[in-house]
């Protein structure tokens, strides 16, 4: 009785360590594309509170990438930067 207790638990071990490896465990080494790091419950990246050519080069890029099937940006709370020093930029 006592080894048929130890090799069930040994297979319980045994699976458990199965599963835990299939699953993953998450992995924190693998490269992923970093994007632009956007503001807080936006889809618009901090460049464009720092400064107003942070605004235009956003504003660029998404005349570029302007498409009747994209989805629509999350503007939220962005506050955009300003300059009334600088020339004015074109788009």
């Amino acid at each position: 009785m006592h080894k048929t207790l130890m090799t069930t638990r040994w297979l319980a071990v045994a699976g458990a360590a199965t599963l835990l490896a299939a699953c993953g465990g998450g992995g924190g080494a693998t490269a992923t594309s970093a994007g632009p790091t956007l503001v807080v419950g936006t889809d618009v990246p901090v460049t464009v509170e720092q400064s107003a050519t942070g605004v235009v080069d956003f504003a660029k890029t998404q005349l570029a990438a302007t498409s009747e099937t994209s989805d629509p940006l999350v503007l939220g709370e962005a506050k955009l930067a300003t300059d009334d020093a600088s020339e004015p930029a074109d788009i």
